[in-house]
């Protein structure tokens, strides 16, 4: 190399930092490669998920009202694209709505960025959510199943209570798409109850307190022990008696199981009742679906099978993954458990398969593994390519592993390919597929946080920004001499990227020490650099307060 010429040497040399640009293309981009041949992502700096979240957020939020008086999410689950003819961008497109898991998802990405970015215009956006579906969306008080949001609703309908079945079938043995009219979805009440409650710790507002204690009681009401064909709640079940069960399977037992892990927490509801309820879900989990891998049912839009072990999906397998990392006091087997899961969806979903428009698509793209959503429709998606890379870079995080980071960096690359450059997110590279709140905004940018949060080398090197915390952030704010934050917990810790050392960390005013290691019993903070530039900063506290960090320039 010593003897080329000089412009040789820095084409070479840019190519090795920045990657090459192939001739094909994906999504929206020309796809990038690095010296190995493998994909990067296609923006071109040093935190491209930084970038893809940002932008989707920022044209999330730019969504305008529509003629009908809602913005396009609250009616419809999917709008129209810039190939679509005769039609405004983010003009809704009739299909049976989601708004359950849809709000749900939303409010969990949301919190999670407003902590990242302290960009505050995001929680009246879960505000005005979260009050539609407790006054528009919620079952009635006299119901068996009382006081809980619908999953479904008949697109262009702002008043929820579960779509109407033959509306989204073109034949009548094909029933179950949006649920049917007084249906609901119990694993669906889980996830919004969980919203509700993690609203509750931002605002203390006790509406959205009584609205999650209202799930967790119906769950805990309604809870069976299950067996191979019945699980601890049924997927479709009518609200008013409760006894008309349409579909008795689904294996999303980890939503509810979520809810009822952190009322029993905090101390709210029938605590007693909540234990009980979870005990039982978590035994007919790790008794059939762990181990038979059935994880079928999650997607309200789906018809019901004569056999419930068909519709095979990713969201419940990896979702379950996440819940074993996160949670290793729940189950002292509980990596292995995760890493056969991801394992699975690996086999399964990152295969090679067949758009429903009938395209063959490849599960390795580029060095990527690329993931289908379920059986039903195995397009290669963004949002669900996401979330296995986030769940990959988690057991990273676990367990140090350097080929589930490489992994799940391949897969986060693929994903933010999806991304435009004004945020507009394509769910699959199939245009017919269209355009998805959920998989393109709720679910998609959430798996971007936590994969930073776990590789805080794929954060910014010259920023800074919150990347976890064991509490909920109630308010944070970001200027460039501190960063200023409550959390709705006092015992937590939170993990900052910084673009420089602190220069000094209280809380109450007082100042926290610094730390070599950090202990359970002492208050403190440590600091180290992160590989590309910038210093992680993990603080450890036990009482409560305001915690301001002072920065350096």
């Amino acid at each position: 190399m010593c003897n080329l010429p000089l412009k040789v040497k820095i084409l070479l040399l840019v190519i090795v930092l920045t990657g090459r640009v192939s001739a094909e293309k994906l999504f929206w981009h020309d796809v990038r490669l690095d010296h190995k041949g493998k994909l990067l992502a296609w923006p071109q700096t040093d935190s491209p998920y930084h970038e893809v979240v940002c932008r989707a957020w920022d044209l999330f939020k730019s969504i305008p009202v529509q003629p009908d008086g809602y913005k396009t999410y609250f009616v419809y689950p999917v709008f129209y694209g810039p190939k679509d003819t005769g039609k405004e961008l983010f003009e809704g497109r009739d299909w049976t709505h989601n708004p359950g898991g849809l709000f749900a998802m939303l409010t969990d990405s949301g919190l999670l960025y407003y902590a990242y970015s302290g960009d505050a215009a995001i929680l009246p956006l879960i505000r005005d959510m979260l009050d539609h579906i407790i006054t528009h969306g919620s079952t009635e008080p006299g119901d068996a199943w009382a006081g809980v949001p619908y999953a479904s609703s008949d697109g262009g309908n702002p008043q929820y209570c579960g779509a109407t079945e033959s509306r989204y079938t073109w034949d009548s043995q094909y029933l179950g798409r949006g649920d049917g009219v007084g249906f609901l979805e119990p694993d669906k009440v889980g996830e919004i109850g969980l919203a509700y409650l993690r609203f509750y710790r931002v605002t203390l507002e006790d509406k959205y307190l009584r609205a999650a204690r209202r799930c967790a009681d119906a769950l805990a009401r309604h809870v069976i022990p299950g067996d191979e064909s019945h699980s601890p709640w049924p997927f479709r079940v009518d609200a008013k008696t409760g006894k008309i069960i349409k579909e008795a399977y689904t294996s999303n037992t980890i939503g509810p199981i979520r809810l009822l892990d952190e009322m029993i927490r905090i101390g709210q509801g029938d605590t007693q009742a909540y234990r009980k309820t979870r005990q039982i879900a978590w035994n007919w989990l790790m008794k059939y679906p762990v181990q038979n891998n059935v994880w079928t049912q999650y997607f309200e839009d789906i018809y019901i099978y004569p056999d419930y072990r068909t519709n095979l999906n990713q969201y419940c397998p990896l979702e379950t993954a996440r819940y074993l990392l996160e949670n290793p006091q729940a189950d002292p087997q509980g990596q292995n458990h995760a890493k056969r899961l991801i394992d699975w969806v690996r086999d399964f979903f990152a295969a090679d398969s067949t758009t429903m428009a009938g395209l063959p698509e490849k599960g390795i793209q580029w060095g990527a593994e690329v993931i289908s959503e379920q059986v039903n429709d195995m397009d290669k998606m963004t949002s669900h390519t996401a979330r296995y890379a986030s769940v990959l870079a988690l057991l990273y995080e676990k367990t140090g592993d350097p080929d589930s980071k490489e992994r799940a960096f391949r897969s986060f690359n693929w994903a933010s390919y999806g991304c435009r450059q004004d945020g507009l997110v394509k769910t699959s590279l199939d245009e017919g597929t269209g355009y998805w709140f959920s998989d393109g905004y709720g679910d998609y940018m959430r798996h971007f946080l936590r994969g930073m949060a776990s590789v805080p080398q794929w954060a910014p090197a010259r920023e800074n920004h919150l990347l976890s915390s064991g509490s909920v952030i109630r308010s944070i704010r970001y200027t460039p001499e501190k960063i200023f934050y409550m959390t709705f917990d006092p015992v937590s810790e939170e993990r900052f990227k910084l673009a420089n050392r602190p220069r000094e960390i209280r809380i109450n005013e007082d100042p926290l020490p610094c730390a070599q290691v950090l202990k359970a019993s002492r208050d403190g903070y440590t600091v180290s650099p992160v590989e590309g530039g910038g210093f992680l900063v993990t603080i450890h506290r036990s009482i409560p307060g305001p915690v301001t960090v002072y920065l350096n320039p």
